[in-house]
């Protein structure tokens, strides 16, 4: 299946380094084996928002394709565009799924401010320290969640390990209160789960993080945000343009 989308593209780019995808022409399968409760890890990608009369047909296809795993038990139907269409959304919203967008954003250079805090290139052995700062500063605090993080911080750290990404972070006093990650892919570089401790925000450190990986980079740089947000606005006036939006819908599980 050919994909237009630059924001889907990156998507599938990350997911690759972890798990699988596969193509069956008129879709994609992308599975994560090491983590089936991965709601944007396990899914499907079709190629144009589902219509009127399609979303049942797609639901069946997850369940041919993911649902036999008895730990999968959400239905995430991702589709390819470029302008945020979501087509069939009362039958989307009628089955119960939740519609989110995206807005993709590129730059090719960035400046910021310099901060007081120590930035850099965290080590392998450092990068599971993100996991905690995102349990954190996280909506949830439960289990399966801290969990999950933890399952993301392994896998980051596998790339850093193998030179396949550089993860940064801002240090105060040694305490890790800033990072991200940055995923060369071909010709572009994606950026990953901008995070700042809630004790440290608003003095610049994402600008600063960003800017200082950047700097390695001679790629176009890839970041998504959730439109009209506090972190688009940030992107923006660090240089970034949005250039398409795109859209996706997932059932969570009850609870």
């Amino acid at each position: 299946m050919h994909v237009r989308s630059l924001g889907l593209k990156t998507d599938l780019g990350l997911l690759a380094t972890r798990g699988t995808i596969i193509d069956r022409g008129d879709y994609l399968v992308a599975r994560t084996p090491d983590d089936p409760g991965y709601y944007f890890g396990n899914l499907l990608v079709l190629p144009a928002p589902p219509q009127v009369g399609e979303v049942a047909h797609w639901m069946r296809r997850f369940a041919d394709e993911l649902g036999r795993d008895p730990e999968i038990r959400h239905v995430t139907l991702r589709w390819d565009g470029i302008v945020g269409e979501v087509g069939a959304r009362a039958e989307l919203e009628a089955a119960g799924f939740t519609i989110e967008i995206d807005h993709v954003m590129t730059a090719r250079r960035i400046a910021a401010a310099p901060v007081a805090y120590e930035i850099r290139p965290l080590l392998p052995d450092e990068v599971p320290a993100i996991a905690n700062l995102g349990y954190a500063i996280g909506d949830r605090h439960d289990e399966s969640y801290r969990q999950f993080l933890q399952r993301r911080a392994a896998w980051k750290r596998a790339l850093v390990a193998s030179g396949e990404a550089s993860f940064w972070g801002a240090f105060d006093d040694g305490a890790l209160v800033g990072s991200l990650g940055l995923v060369p892919l071909g010709d572009v570089a994606r950026y990953q789960d901008v995070q700042t401790a809630t004790t440290h925000r608003h003095r610049g450190i994402a600008s600063a993080l960003l800017a200082a990986s950047a700097g390695s980079q001679d790629k176009t740089l890839v970041i998504l945000a959730m439109p009209g947000s506090d972190a688009a606005r940030l992107y923006e006036r660090l240089g970034f343009r949005g250039i398409e939006q795109t859209a996706s819908a997932c059932r969570y599980p009850s609870g």
